[in-house]
């Protein structure tokens, strides 16, 4: 591991937001920071192990936005895995408990998920991946979803959701378009030491049609707009969709509207501040 990450701000007007966020969704997967608003300009910042990365963002960035202002830094890896440290607490959301791995010997336990945060997105702490473990284990328990089924996490990111479902019985394909998350969903899984899950690069065309009961796919809204047929296909009859990643209000009701103009019934929605889930259950 390199002992130097590239600290890339970002700047831009609050116009050119949803177009910045869905670059930085499929070039920065594993996150970025929000540094809020100052004089009227957006402010984010992602950090990368890789240099030649922040040309590359701000060359992919500029096409969507050529308002924005991109700057970067170099800083101590070391600094990166403390600051982690001192934000990353366990936490409680239905029957799991998600724990750093330095605190996982203190909470063993059967729903304990060990995360190794690193800078792949979905720690937990974030309401969309809350609200995909809250439904996952509401569904378990009530008998919606059983072990021995097939699970497609799409967008897995740091690995948490396929972990969760691995504990609850299922077995899996856990893709992502970034090689980083794959790396880190990978070493979480076996951390964890989850049986029955495949993690690989991947997108919703790379995973084989009507075969999963459960899809889960925690990431923003318009690319679950565009791949709403693929991942409706993807589903067996009876299966279940979770998604996640949306705004609460009109994106959710955007995103509502292209799965039920597929024929999927009205999906419940569960939200926490301003983010919302969609959990829709097939005939």
């Amino acid at each position: 591991m390199t002992d130097k990450l590239t600290r890339i701000h970002v700047a831009f007007p609050p116009s050119c937001e949803d177009m910045v966020t869905m670059v930085l969704a499929l070039h920065a997967s594993w996150g970025w920071e929000d540094e809020g608003m100052r004089d009227g300009v957006r402010h984010l910042v992602v950090h990368s192990t890789l240099p030649e990365h922040a040309a590359h963002l701000h060359a992919a960035l500029c096409e969507v936005c050529p308002a924005v202002e991109v700057s970067t830094t170099s800083v101590d890896n070391a600094d990166w895995n403390a600051a982690w440290r001192q934000f990353f607490s366990p936490l409680s959301i239905g029957r799991f408990t998600v724990v750093p791995s330095w605190l996982a010997a203190e909470h063993a336990g059967p729903w304990t998920l060990v995360i190794e945060p690193k800078m792949a997105f979905g720690t937990g702490h974030h309401a969309t991946t809350a609200l995909c473990l809250e439904a996952l284990d509401a569904l378990a328990q009530e008998g919606a979803i059983a072990p021995g089924q097939r699970f497609l996490d799409l967008g897995t990111g740091s690995g948490i959701l396929a972990l969760a479902a691995s504990r609850l019985g299922l077995t899996g394909l856990a893709l992502d378009i970034d090689s980083v998350a794959v790396d880190n969903a990978a070493e979480n899984l076996a951390v964890n030491k989850a049986q029955g899950v495949e993690v690989r690069t991947g997108t919703i065309t790379d995973a084989p049609a009507a075969h999963f009961h459960l899809v889960l796919a925690n990431i923003l809204a318009a690319p679950l707009i565009d791949m709403a047929r693929d991942i409706t296909a993807r589903l067996l009859p009876g299966g279940i969709l979770i998604l996640s990643g949306i705004l609460a209000g009109e994106q959710a009701l955007a995103v509502e509207t292209a799965y039920t103009d597929l024929g999927l019934p009205s999906p419940q929605r569960h939200t926490q501040g301003e983010w919302a889930s969609l959990v829709f259950r097939t005939a």
